[in-house]
């Protein structure tokens, strides 16, 4: 692999610390890209210096267990690519899982929606006894408080969650935030006392009570289902489109599981770990998704790119790319000057 010096420029005006591990990092981050794994085995083996694969391994477990990632820091770097829509930004929230060995890795997480999809800015693995289970309250104001560090509530459109979301402790916890949100519920949820959600034909203009609070019920009829949202500020069209953005934090899990990253290859089960490997995948995903948009933009699209994601196509040019730097040198280049750009206006926040 080429020299990081202009990734480590980033990294350094954003993260900072320690040099050989910044160093480390930015190996990482472009190592996750090039052999589309975050076993850190694999990883290994893209590490930059002529040290053996044992000596390199040893050291991205030292990384791990030594180094703190600020996700802030994570986040301002993240930011700084994504230009803030008038409106206001769009979130989602939702939880990803999966088992190794007797562990269940669950991982609470709230993306910016761009383009269809979601880039974390906030995240938190929750502890084992959550199981494959919902988080609790307590855990959700906890990531949500991270998010408000970095993003006043004025600047969030709303807040998109699932089902599995609802809790009055938690609802009312955002609305004295002045958090916008949007909530899908179920079926059954009694709306003004007695009705239930699934009796009601049509969509109520007026805040409804729901579980105690004054809310907007919107409802709408899908191939297979029926869709029933509610929000605190939201009504009507509105709520029901902006719900719809959700979907994308469901797109970005795909892109870091078996679509792109293969992040369940992980062997690691320290919560501590597993969120400083969610702050590098985060920043391998927010380069690979702004490379795919730029080379889309820039390109004459062929009949094999149009087929393929932003991120995909991001994907596929720099591992080729990163696999003889010295053959793609005028792209090389190009993926610099993109990564130590001050913002990027194709990214177009919806």
């Amino acid at each position: 692999m080429f020299k990081t010096q202009f990734l480590l420029e980033v990294l350094n005006e954003q993260v900072g610390g320690n040099l050989a591990r910044l160093k480390c990092l930015s190996n990482l981050i472009l190592g996750v890209i090039q052999c589309r794994s975050v076993n850190l085995t694999h990883l290994a083996s893209h590490q930059t210096t002529t040290a053996k694969h044992s000596s390199e391994y040893r050291k991205l477990q030292r990384f791990f267990e030594q180094w703190s990632i600020p996700q802030e820091a994570v986040a301002k770097i993240i930011f700084k690519k994504i230009p803030k829509p008038a409106a206001g930004y769009v979130l989602s929230m939702d939880r990803t899982n999966w088992q190794f060995g007797s562990t269940h890795i669950n991982i609470l997480t709230v993306g910016i929606v761009i383009h269809k999809v979601a880039i974390p800015i906030a995240w938190m693995t929750l502890p084992q006894v959550s199981k494959r289970g919902n988080s609790s309250y307590k855990h959700r104001i906890t990531v949500m408080q991270k998010v408000l560090t970095l993003i006043p509530a004025c600047d969030i459109y709303a807040l998109t969650m699932d089902r599995e979301f609802h809790g009055v402790h938690w609802l009312n916890w955002l609305n004295k935030q002045e958090v916008s949100w949007v909530l899908r519920i179920k079926a059954n949820t009694i709306i003004d006392h007695y009705y239930k959600a699934s009796c009601i034909k049509s969509t109520i203009s007026t805040k409804q009570d729901v579980w105690g609070l004054q809310l907007y019920f919107s409802s709408k009829r899908l191939r297979q289902e029926a869709l029933y949202v509610v929000s605190n500020k939201l009504k009507n069209k509105e709520a029901l489109a902006t719900y719809k953005l959700r979907w994308g934090i469901e797109v970005l899990f795909g892109h870091l599981k078996k679509k792109g990253f293969n992040l369940e290859d992980t062997h690691l089960r320290d919560p501590d770990k597993i969120d400083k490997l969610i702050a590098i995948v985060s920043l391998s995903f927010l380069f690979t998704l702004g490379f795919g948009l730029l080379l889309k933009a820039r390109d004459k699209a062929s009949a094999l790119s149009k087929r393929k994601s932003h991120f995909r196509y991001g994907l596929d040019e720099l591992r080729k790319i990163l696999s003889n730097p010295q053959t793609h040198h005028k792209q090389l280049k190009l993926f610099e000057q993109w990564v130590k750009a001050d913002s990027i206006n194709l990214f177009f926040v919806v």
